[in-house]
């Protein structure tokens, strides 16, 4: 599975805990708890939330863990 679009729904929806999902891979369990808080307090930071969460998810698209991460996400 490749990287989704940052238009797609469902980077809003985990960036704002509106899905839930537990994560493999620590580094984005980490980032994507930081996002939620960040996002709930400032819902006007949900874009660059998402900017981040898929930049990680690009930069370590090799990783398996990241690949189980995107399948649990976007399936």
């Amino acid at each position: 599975m490749g990287i989704p679009p940052k238009n797609n729904a469902r980077w809003k929806e985990i960036v704002t805990g509106k899905k839930t999902c537990t994560l493999k891979f620590l580094a984005g369990k980490i980032l994507l708890a930081r996002l939620i808080r960040g996002a709930t307090a400032d819902p006007g930071s949900i874009p660059a939330a998402i900017d981040e969460l898929h930049a990680m998810f690009t930069k370590n698209a090799d990783n398996p863990s990241v690949k189980q991460d995107l399948e649990t996400i976007f399936s």
